[in-house]
Order: structure tokens, then sequence, then C-alpha cells
């Protein structure tokens, strides 16, 4: 069953999804969180946000899908249109970090207000950008029963967005021109990332990338506080049991993010650690037909049953 449903944080309606399985009472829930730019709660990239994506991109689906696996788990989950995306109001153009991680925070104390569900068996599961916010939140210590990492980083995103560009360019040329033509907005910031990086610690507000075709203004206090405050500086302060997946040609967030993120959990004294590092996949978790080929051609694919079989496992292994 599944119900469109409401939180409120800072006086904004963030709405989403509750799904709750069949047949069970008060069943242990997970908060799914997105990742970077505007994104809608099934895990979409918000295509009614024409300044960011110009050209429709295709709808991975990828919290949608989830949500169907932890339901078949016996698992409640709830997933959000980010603030200012899909149904949810403020605005997408400004938000930072911080108010991000307040969000995610409100909704996991209003998690803890519902009914329908067991508030004292709370997980947290992150997707690329929403994997820092969940680690951010996993080391606050508010009693959650697991963390999921996907795609996730753990190093500055300065080095991380350089490590992008640096690959980027290293791709087939068809490969490039499909960014160009399909997501201007990726293409743009890796011609302008020593700038946009300069830009960032100057402490500008706005930076301006693209051409004539296409253009968009960049809020970077967002950007400043990732480079402020890496993951790292987090994740010692983890103490809930850990799953981190990770696909091994995933060009957003090198796999080595996971297994540095697994290191300095263990090294912390966290025993509950448990990585999958996935030949083949992409930053969706999509099977790549070759490595250089980009992620918006594989959106369009479907979830990879590696990735489907090794949550089933660890929430059957640790859970049940």
């Amino acid at each position: 069953m599944e119900k469109h449903t409401y939180f409120i944080s800072k006086d904004n309606k963030i709405r989403g999804t509750l799904t709750l399985p069949d047949g069970i009472h008060q069943p242990p829930v997970c908060l799914f969180i997105g990742g970077s730019f505007p994104q809608t709660r099934d895990g979409n990239l918000d295509n009614s946000k024409k300044d960011w994506f110009p050209i429709t991109l295709p709808e991975r689906n990828l919290f949608k899908d989830e949500a169907k696996l932890f339901q078949e788990l016996g698992y409640a989950t709830f997933r959000y249109d980010k603030r200012g995306c899909g149904e949810s109001e403020g605005n997408c153009d400004t938000v930072d970090l911080f108010e991000l991680v307040d969000d995610a925070r409100e909704a996991i104390k209003w998690l803890k207000t519902l009914p329908d569900i067991d508030n004292s068996k709370i997980g947290i599961l992150g997707q690329s950008e929403g994997a820092v916010i969940a680690l951010m939140l996993a080391a606050e210590n508010l009693g959650l029963s697991f963390y999921v990492w996907q795609g996730g980083i753990y190093n500055n995103l300065e080095t991380i967005l350089k490590w992008q560009r640096d690959n980027f360019w290293k791709l087939e040329q068809e490969t490039i021109d499909n960014f160009k033509n399909n997501l201007p907005l990726m293409y743009w910031i890796y011609v302008k990332t020593d700038e946009l990086c300069n830009k960032i610690k100057q402490g500008e507000s706005y930076f301006k990338v693209g051409d004539e075709t296409w253009s968009k203004d960049f809020y970077l206090p967002l950007w400043k506080q990732h480079f402020a405050h890496p993951p790292s500086e987090f994740i010692s302060q983890i103490n809930c049991p850990v799953l981190l997946l990770h696909g091994k040609l995933d060009h957003n967030t090198p796999y080595t993010e996971a297994l540095s993120a697994a290191e300095a959990l263990k090294k912390a004294g966290n025993t509950q650690v448990t990585t999958h590092i996935f030949p083949g996949l992409d930053h969706s978790f999509r099977r790549l037909g070759n490595p250089d080929e980009d992620f918006v051609t594989a959106m369009k694919r479907p979830l990879d049953f590696e990735i489907v079989n090794a949550i089933k496992q660890w929430i059957k292994l640790n859970f049940e």
C-alpha cells in the first residue's frame, strides 16, 4: 500500500510516498534520501526544471524500484521530493547542504510519530549526495537501525569533482557529445571546474556556466559547505550497521570512496560494515554496455539484479 503524504521542514511541506508492506503490523521503515540537483521522490531528475535539464531525461525510478524491494522484505519506506522539487515546497535553486540535512532530519522525526510503523526501527538509505546527507545524520546518534550508502563519497567534494572532470575528458567523443546535448549541466561544469572551485573558495554566491544555447547560475554556498565538511569528518561517529554499495564503473563517484569509508568505519570500531563493489555497474546501478557509456543512456535499463540480491541478503542476514 502507498500513501501520499508530507512532513513540515522550515515551514515547507515536503511531500513524498510512504510505502507499507501488506499484512505486517508496524513494520520497520527505511528513509530514502535523493542525490544532487533537483530530484523527485522516485529517484529521478526533475524534468520540470527546464533551466536545469533542458532536454527530458529518462526516468530511472531507482527509489521507486527499491521501495518495492524493501516492501517485499517486510519494510516500510518513505521517499520524498527534495525541497522545491516535484510537489514539495521551497526553492531548489538556493537550498544549501545544511538545509537538505535539516529536511532529512525532520523526516526522521516525523516518521517517529507515525502509528503505521515501528518507530524504534528506522533505517536510512542515501544515493550519491543523499548518501552524504544520510551519513551526516547517521553520525548524530539518532538511534537509527542501519545506514545504506549508495554511490557516496568519503573525501572532499573538490577532489571528487576534479576526478570526474579528468575522467570525463578521457571518454569517447561520442559520449562527450551526448553529455553536451542531453545534459549540458554536467558538460559545462567539467569545462569550468577550476574556475568554479576558485569561486566557491572565494565565497562567491553564484557562478554562471554554459553558453548562448544553455546557461545556469549556480548557487555556491551548498558547494562551499560540501568543500568545508567532507564525509570523512563524520564517519567515525557512525555506530549502526552499515551497507556500502558502489558500482565499479561509477563515473560520478569512484568506487574507492566506498573502500575508504569502510576502512575508516572499521578503524573507528564499527564491526558491522558490509561492502559490495559491483563490476560493470554505474552510479545508478545499471549495467553498462562498455566502460565509457554515458549514464543517461544507461538510465533506461532496469536496476541490476546484483544490487537487489545484495540488499536482500544483507537484510535477511542482519535483521531477521
